[in-house]
C-alpha cells in the first residue's frame, strides 16, 4: 500500500459525518448509514487516486457526502493536497451538455462501477444503485476524455 492509500485510510471525516447527520443542516442520515457512506467515499477517493486520467463517477450518496467535504474548503483543500498532491476537482455538469455527453456519463458510470468491483470486490447496490444518474465527476489530471465546457442558460427571445 503506498502513501496515498494510507492517508485516505487515516482521513478524519468525523466533521463531515456530523454535518451530514444533522437534521437541519445535513441529510439527517443515521450514524450507521453515514459511516457506510463515509467508507464508500474513501473507496471513491482511492479509485480517483489510482485512476487519475479517468473521470470517476460517484454514487449519488457518495456525491452528497463529497459535497459536504468540499464545503469545508480549508479541510478539503488540505485533504486533497495530502492525498493527491493537488486539488480533486468536482465537475457537476458531466452528462448535461447534450446527448453525446449523456452517453459518455453512462459509460463513465459503468466503467466506474467496473473499476470499483475490480478493486474492492462486490458492490453494494443500495449505496451504488445501478440506475443512478449522478452528473458529477472527480478529476485531477488535465488529460481528460471530456472538455470542461459548462452548460449555458438559453432563454426564449
Amino acid at each position: 500500500m503506498f502513501e496515498g492509500h494510507q492517508r485516505i485510510n487515516k482521513l478524519d471525516l468525523d466533521p463531515i459525518v456530523v454535518k451530514v447527520m444533522d437534521k437541519d443542516e445535513g441529510y439527517g442520515w443515521t450514524l450507521e448509514f453515514t459511516q457506510q457512506v463515509a467508507t464508500e467515499y474513501k473507496r471513491y477517493l482511492t479509485l480517483c487516486l489510482e485512476n487519475p486520467d479517468f473521470p470517476m463517477v460517484p454514487s449519488s450518496f457518495v456525491d452528497k457526502f463529497w459535497h459536504f467535504h468540499i464545503l469545508d474548503t480549508q479541510k478539503y483543500a488540505a485533504d486533497c493536497d495530502l492525498i493527491f498532491g493537488c486539488f480533486l476537482h468536482h465537475f457537476p455538469y458531466f452528462g448535461m451538455r447534450g446527448e453525446e455527453d449523456a452517453q459518455n456519463l453512462k459509460q463513465a458510470w459503468a466503467d466506474s462501477r467496473a473499476l470499483y468491483i475490480k478493486r474492492f470486490g462486490a458492490i453494494d447496490d443500495s449505496l451504488w444503485p445501478a440506475s443512478a444518474r449522478c452528473p458529477n465527476c472527480g478529476r485531477r489530471s488535465e488529460n481528460q476524455c471530456f472538455k470542461e465546457v459548462r452548460p449555458q442558460l438559453k432563454l426564449a427571445a
